[in-house]
C-alpha cells in the first residue's frame, strides 16, 4: 500500500479501476440496426465489399471530353467547338462512346463515359443544345473522381473495437451495412445504502435525505454506453444489503 493509502485507508482510484477491469469479462456480441449503433462498440471489422465510388465519375457539372481535343495548344490557336452526343444526369449510365470532336453533357456524380478522360466545368464553356465551345483548357484527367477514391474493395474501413460516432455511422451507410455486430452494453447495478435515505417516490420526513446519487450515476452510466440497473436503497443491516446485492 502506498503512503497516501496508508494515511487515508482508502484504495486509490486507478487501483480500484484495475480490480474492476480484471474481474470483468469481454461482453458478448449482438446484431443491431444501423439506427441503434450510435455509441456502441463495434464487434467486427467492417470490410468494404466494393469500391466507392464504384466507377470513375464526374466531380463537376460540365462536359466529358477527350483531352486531345481541348489541350492548350489547340485552344490558343483556335477555340474548340465539340458536338454534344448525349446527356448523362446523375443516376444514369452513359450509353455512347466519346470520339474525336465530341462531348457528353454530364452532371456531378454521373459515371464517366467511354472514350472521355477529362471533364470541362460548365462555367468554362459556352454550351448550346447541340454543341459546346471550349473557353478554357483543363489538364488531362481534370474534374474526375476515380473509382475507389474514397474506399477500396477489401480494405478494413472501421476496426473492431471502435466506438461508433456519427461519422462511422455514415460510413456504415455508405457501405450498405444495415445490420452490424456490436458488443453488448454493460449492465451496471447501482445500490445506495443508509437508513437516512428516501427514494423519489417515497413520503419522507425532514430527517431523511433524497437518494439523488443513484440517478446521477445512472445518467453517467447511460452516457458511457451502459445500461443502469437501480437496486434501490439497502438499509443499514447485513441482511438488507445481502438481499439487495442478490437482486443485481
Amino acid at each position: 500500500m502506498k503512503a497516501a493509502d496508508a494515511m487515508t485507508g482508502l484504495t486509490q482510484l486507478h487501483d480500484a479501476q484495475r480490480v474492476v477491469l480484471d474481474a470483468t469479462s469481454v461482453l458478448g456480441i449482438e446484431k443491431v440496426s444501423i439506427l441503434d449503433v450510435l455509441g456502441r462498440v463495434l464487434g467486427e471489422n467492417i470490410v468494404a465489399e466494393r469500391d466507392n465510388p464504384p466507377w470513375d465519375n464526374s466531380a463537376m457539372d460540365g462536359f466529358a471530353v477527350r483531352w486531345e481535343d481541348i489541350k492548350q495548344e489547340h485552344a490558343i490557336q483556335k477555340p474548340v467547338t465539340l458536338s454534344i452526343i448525349e446527356d448523362v444526369p446523375a443516376g444514369t449510365m452513359p450509353t455512347k462512346t466519346v470520339g474525336p470532336g465530341q462531348a457528353i453533357r454530364i452532371m456531378t456524380g454521373a459515371p464517366m463515359p467511354r472514350g472521355a478522360d477529362t471533364v470541362l466545368k460548365v462555367e468554362d464553356t459556352e454550351p448550346t443544345p447541340a454543341s459546346v465551345r471550349v473557353l478554357k483548357p483543363e489538364p488531362k484527367g481534370a474534374n474526375i473522381r476515380p473509382q475507389g477514391e474514397d474506399v477500396k474493395k477489401g480494405d478494413c474501413i472501421i476496426a473492431q473495437g471502435t466506438r461508433i460516432r456519427p461519422g462511422e455511422a455514415g460510413m456504415l451507410a455508405i457501405l450498405a451495412k444495415s445490420l452490424v455486430y456490436v458488443h453488448q452494453r454493460p449492465r451496471v447495478a447501482i445500490l445506495s445504502t443508509g437508513d437516512e435515505l428516501a427514494d423519489l417516490d417515497e413520503r419522507f420526513s425532514e430527517e431523511k435525505i433524497i437518494n439523488s446519487n443513484s440517478y446521477g450515476i445512472a445518467a453517467a452510466v447511460q452516457e458511457a454506453g451502459g445500461v443502469p440497473l437501480l437496486l434501490g436503497i439497502a438499509r443499514d443491516t447485513p441482511a438488507a444489503l445481502k438481499e439487495k446485492i442478490s437482486q443485481g
